[in-house]
């Protein structure tokens, strides 16, 4: 946020939004299974269920065995594999298979590895499906498991893979999981924004020239919604208002603004005293945090959080309002300060 004065103020805005996101690497020597899914019978742990895999062949040489290797950790295949609580895939039963069919269940097929097997034979590229009974779900409540998926020219999974891909599922009371969702943080900031960030205008703001006997005040907002299960939290970044050496002191504490002393702060609420700003609207779960949280009373701190949510929900958007006041004694000057918006979701 920039403000500027000779008694005057300007107020621009930054923002971003950070996401975490696993990097996987590419697979530059062999092909990877495309349109690759999963559909469970049961999120329910510990459940006796069925799992029906899909994927589709690229390559059309031998394919003699295909291997189902289910993990807790990753589904990166140079990563070793950690065996998800509970599960158990040995007394699994193949009741269904279309595209490449011919295939058995193994003798070799462990607690978290079901290992088909056949006469080794070219593949047509195309669809293939394959359906289980008989599994055991991981023990684990909302965990995450990744099957990951080799085809082999052997029929014993031996020698080195031909193609392979990974599909994953959680464990839920209640849910059926049968498709990947992507993550997703989505966050906007401007003067004013939409309430589903469809639009952002404006990244300045001029109070003019600062007065001893009244407020100068001005808003801006921003918008935030993600599927993030641990929901979200917004900072603001920068420092208070100031001119070279010369500043205008942040509250420290919620305080009230007073016409007269030097003063810059910010809170998200509607106000009357000045008149400035609104309550958070729209569909999510979204919340000011504690500080910035009380009508007619303002603060800044660096590096604090101002919004969050503790749940994926969608957008919230928020009002921002600021205040400037200077005392008699503020040395003059052109002042100014860039804040920063930063909204992080980990995933």
């Amino acid at each position: 946020m920039l403000i500027r004065s000779g008694y005057r103020a300007l107020l621009t805005f930054l923002m971003i939004a950070l996401l975490a996101f696993p990097l996987i690497p590419l697979n530059t020597y062999a092909l990877t299974l495309e349109n690759r899914f999963v559909d469970i019978g049961s999120a329910t742990p510990s459940a006796t269920t069925t799992h029906d895999f899909g994927f589709d062949f690229l390559s059309n040489t031998d394919v003699g065995s295909v291997v189902f290797e289910y993990c807790s950790n990753s589904p990166l295949f140079e990563a070793a594999c950690v065996a998800p609580s509970g599960l158990d895939v040995s007394g699994v039963s193949l009741d269904s298979q279309t595209g490449e069919t011919g295939f058995s269940i193994d003798g070799s097929t462990t607690t978290n590895a079901i290992v088909l097997t056949r006469i080794p034979v070219p593949a047509n590229p195309g669809p293939s499906t394959y359906g289980f009974s008989n599994l055991v779900n991981p023990d684990t409540p909302n965990s995450t498991t990744f099957v990951r998926i080799s085809t082999f020219a052997t029929a014993d999974a031996s020698g080195g893979y031909t193609d392979r891909g990974a599909v994953a599922f959680s464990t839920a009371a209640g849910l059926v999981v049968g498709a990947y969702v992507p993550p997703y943080l989505t966050f906007c900031v401007g003067i004013t924004v939409g309430a589903n960030c469809s639009q952002s205008t404006g990244t300045f703001i001029d109070l003019g020239q600062l007065s001893t006997t009244a407020v100068r005040a001005a808003s801006s907002q921003m918008a935030v919604a993600t599927n993030d299960p641990g929901g979200y939290v917004v900072g603001a970044h920068g420092t208070t208002m100031t001119s070279g050496n010369k500043i205008i002191p942040a509250l420290s504490s919620p305080t009230a603004s007073q016409p007269g002393v030097s003063q810059f702060g910010m809170n998200l609420r509607a106000n009357s005293n000045p008149s400035v700003g609104a309550n958070p609207s729209g569909l999510g779960t979204g919340f000011v945090t504690a500080s910035y949280n009380t009508p007619n009373k303002f603060y800044y701190v660096p590096d604090t959080n101002v919004a969050a949510s503790t749940l994926p929900t969608e957008f919230t958007r928020f009002t921002v309002s600021y205040i400037v006041n200077i005392s008699k004694e503020q040395p003059k000057g052109f002042y100014s300060t860039t804040s920063t918006f930063v909204a992080v979701a980990a995933f």
